[in-house]
Order: structure tokens, then sequence, then C-alpha cells
């Protein structure tokens, strides 16, 4: 009721009456009272959305004929009149003689489909109207930022594309797995890939709605890394879009062209370029049609939340990297830790929203430095508690070399670090704790795996099977 008064409230004013389809509801509910086949086809589209009838006689119809269904009885006109008896509401539907008298004129369910798309469509131009009042009202509010009436903007379009698209809120186990055995047939690899050999047979690739965190001490190679996983995702055709919120896009650019093109990032820093060096440049396609958006004018999260949301509709974008979470303000007034806590937990919120992967990188404290080895751990989190908790996977690129740890002494036979880095997987919800050995060269700013330096070999495509993607005598992990 409240929802009908607000339509015809809004559009009192203009004069308009909400859109409704009275008669093809009518015969919507008789064919519904009638016909089981029908009843099938109504609900599959409708669910238990009662709202979607404009009449209120119709919707206390339709909610008790759901009523009967939950409880796995027959759906006809006396068990729907009794229900309605039960509940207080038959005087309100009319009596038992409207509800009859609803089945009159309804002959076959045969075009039922269409029938339930005319009321359909009614009811989505009616919360479009509704949504369209709502924000409107805010934005006259002189007392409402303007980020919050365009985050809620935003949020509201969300629901509206959700209704277009047929969404459902709420999913029963078997609509769940049954998307679960489309996933296990599915031949093609899930996931945005990974560059690295190990970490992709370990996840499978990034998946959609994580929050991923890579954190480390400076110098240790966060962009760096961040970098590479997303160049590997962009050159599988998965489309990026990397917020920087530390460096200037040509500061990022020149750190791909250094390690996609092997040219010295000295050399790109002091613009000494051999000849074979300015080929390289002048004349490579690589970068021509590569799937990879900068991003370096926000800071605020409103902003970022809201580009976000625009590069996911317009782009397809595929994961989103955040360089990095203790740089990014919001409009309202924290203390330090309260703006990370409660940053952290929008980013998850966000990539759950998007329904793509979050990578974000952190900063460690300075107890990392304190201890022998120099090994990272979750403690060393700045804010630890809220980005633990949020992130479904952290990760710690880590240098021994760069504190002059020249062995693994955790290695058997204590190999040499030099040129190693490990990515210390610390925390992941989804297959556990590892530490992984990747190769680092310093001239290139470039992390590779150690078999492979540039992994044109192993490449992973989005369309690969599993035999083409990791090579048909390689072990599987599952």
């Amino acid at each position: 009721m409240n929802q009908v008064n607000n339509l015809k409230q809004s559009g009192v004013s203009m004069g308009l009456v909400p859109p409704q389809a009275l008669d093809v509801e009518r015969l919507v509910i008789g064919t519904c009272l009638i016909d089981a086949k029908g009843l099938k086809q109504v609900y599959k589209i409708i669910g238990e959305n009662e709202d979607v009838f404009y009449d209120p006689k119709h919707k206390e119809i339709y909610r008790a004929i759901c009523f009967i269904l939950s409880k796995n009885n027959p759906v006809d006109l006396m068990t729907v009149i009794i229900q309605l008896k039960k509940t207080g509401e038959l005087e309100r539907c009319g009596g038992d003689l409207y509800v009859i008298d609803l089945t009159g004129g309804v002959n076959s369910s045969a075009h039922i489909e269409y029938h339930v798309r005319i009321v359909w469509e009614a009811y989505l131009k009616r919360k479009i109207i509704e949504m369209s009042s709502l924000m409107m009202k805010r934005a006259y509010d002189s007392s409402v930022d303007v980020f919050e009436v365009l985050d809620n903007t935003e949020k509201q379009i969300g629901i509206i594309n959700g209704y277009l698209s047929g969404q459902k809120a709420i999913k029963s186990f078997f609509d769940v797995h049954q998307e679960f055995i489309s996933y296990v047939k599915a031949e093609t690899i899930p996931g945005v890939p990974i560059p690295f050999r190990k970490l992709q047979e370990e996840n499978q690739g990034w998946q959609n709605s994580d929050l991923i965190i890579i954190a480390a001490r400076p110098a240790m190679g966060k962009t760096a890394l961040a970098l590479e996983l997303g160049k590997h995702a962009a050159k599988n055709d998965f489309p990026i879009h990397f917020f920087s919120l530390e460096m200037a896009n040509i500061q990022l650019h020149k750190r791909i062209v250094s390690n996609e093109l092997n040219i010295s990032s000295n050399s790109i820093r002091k613009k000494r370029f051999t000849d074979e060096d300015l080929e390289k440049l002048f004349i490579s396609d690589k970068f021509e049609k590569l799937p990879f958006y900068y991003d370096d004018s926000l800071f605020l999260w409103e902003e970022i939340k809201a580009r976000a949301r625009q590069v996911c509709e317009e782009k397809k974008t595929k994961m989103i990297i955040i360089d990095y979470l203790q740089l990014i303000d919001t409009k309202r007034k924290f203390s330090t830790i309260d703006r990370v806590t409660f940053v952290s937990r929008e980013l998850k919120m966000l990539a759950k929203e998007l329904n793509v992967p979050v990578i974000a990188l952190s900063q460690l404290s300075r107890e990392v430095e304190k201890r022998p080895g120099k090994k990272p751990q979750l403690s060393d989190l700045r804010e630890s508690g809220a980005i633990e908790q949020d992130a479904d996977i952290i990760i710690f690129p880590y240098r021994p070399e760069y504190y002059g740890i020249s062995t693994w002494a955790d290695e058997e036979g204590e190999p040499s670090t030099e040129g190693q880095a490990m990515l210390i997987t610390a925390k992941n919800r989804h297959c556990g704790d590892s530490e992984v050995i990747i190769g680092w060269q310093a001239d290139y700013q470039r992390f590779h795996d150690l078999n492979n330096p540039y992994y044109e070999n192993t490449r992973v495509t989005a369309t690969a099977t599993p035999g083409e993607a990791f090579g048909d005598n390689d072990e599987m992990p599952f």
C-alpha cells in the first residue's frame, strides 16, 4: 500500500496515473487459480514478489497462492479462498465472489508468459518512478552530501538493472547447486588468470567478489607485482582498471614499457635509449589493444566507488586494482584507524557488488624491520584487524636480497636469494597458506616464474581447457 501511495503522490502533481495493467493482472491471477502449468510459468518469472501486481486485492491473493505453494499444497479456488479467510483478507479482496470471478475470462494458459511480461513491465516502470522520486527528494535536501546522493543514485540504478535482468535477491539451495553444476561442467578456467604458475594452480585465477590484499614494506615491489598481475590479465583479454593514488599514470606506464619491452628502467628514467630500444618503442603493437586502464585522478572513496561502477558497466572491467589502501580518503571524518577500517570493509562490499576481484595494495608496519629474517606476517599489517578480517587473500611479496640476506635459510641446501622473491600467501579462504619463490629482475622492475622468465609459452587464456592451459603432461591441482 505504501508503494502505491508513494507512486500516486509522486504522479498527482503531474496529473499522471502510475503504469498498470489491471485487466491483464486479473487474467494472470485467474490463470494461477485454475491452471497448475500456468501457475508454474508465472512463479518462474515473478517468484514470491506480490508487489508486481498493482491492485492491492491481487497482491493479497497472490500472497496467499505463494503461501500455499510453500507448504507444498495444491493451489485452486477453494484452497486460496480458505487461506484468505484464515488471514482475514478475504473481504478486503472483494469476497469469494470476486476471487471466483477472476477465473471467468481464462480460456487457457497458452499466452500466460506474454501476459506476465506485461504486468512485470508495468511493475518495473513503477519502481523506476518510485526510485527516481526518492533520488530527487535527496538531491533537493541541502543537508545531504553530494557524494551520498551520487552513491545512493548508483545503488538505485543498480537495483533497477537487477530488476531488468531478472535477478532475484534470494536463491534456493537447488538454484545455487545448478550454478555449481555449470561451474563443474565448464571447460574454461574460472577466474582472472595469474601469471605465476603455482598461484594459478592454487587459486584457479582470481575469483569474482574476492578482496585480495598485497602488502609489503617500501621497495619490496608491491606496485610492480600489481602491474604484473594486471598486465597479464589484460593480455588475456580481461579488462583491468588500475586506480593509482601514489604514482602518476605516466610513471606506471614507464614500468610496464620497461618490463614488457625489455628496456632498462634506468634507461627510461634517464632517456638514454639505444637504437634497438627506440625501435621497440616506436614500432611495438603490444599495447594497441591492451584493455588496461589507468586512473590517477581520484583520492576520495566515494569517487573511486562511483568510477568503479561506471567502468565495470562501460568497459566490462573484470578486475580492479587500487594502489594503495591507506591513501584512500573519504568525505566522512574518521581517525586513521577508523578510516582504514571503513575503506577495507567498503572494498570487500564493492568486490561483491560488482562481482569482480578487487586487488588493493597495503603498507606494512615497521615491525618487519625488527624481526630476524625480515619475513612479514599478518600482525605487521597496519590496522591489521580490519584488513585481515575483510580480505579473502593476503599476499606478502618478500625480497630477502634487499635486506642483505643471501640465502633461503628455510629451503633445502640454502639456495641463493639473488634475483629471487617469495610470495607469501598468509591468508587464503579458499585453499590455505602457501609460499612460492619467483624471480625478480630489478632492471625491468619485473617479477616472473623461475622456470620461464617471460612466460609466453605458459600463457593462460580465458578459453583454454585445463589441459591446454598447463600442458597435457602437467599435473592438475584436482
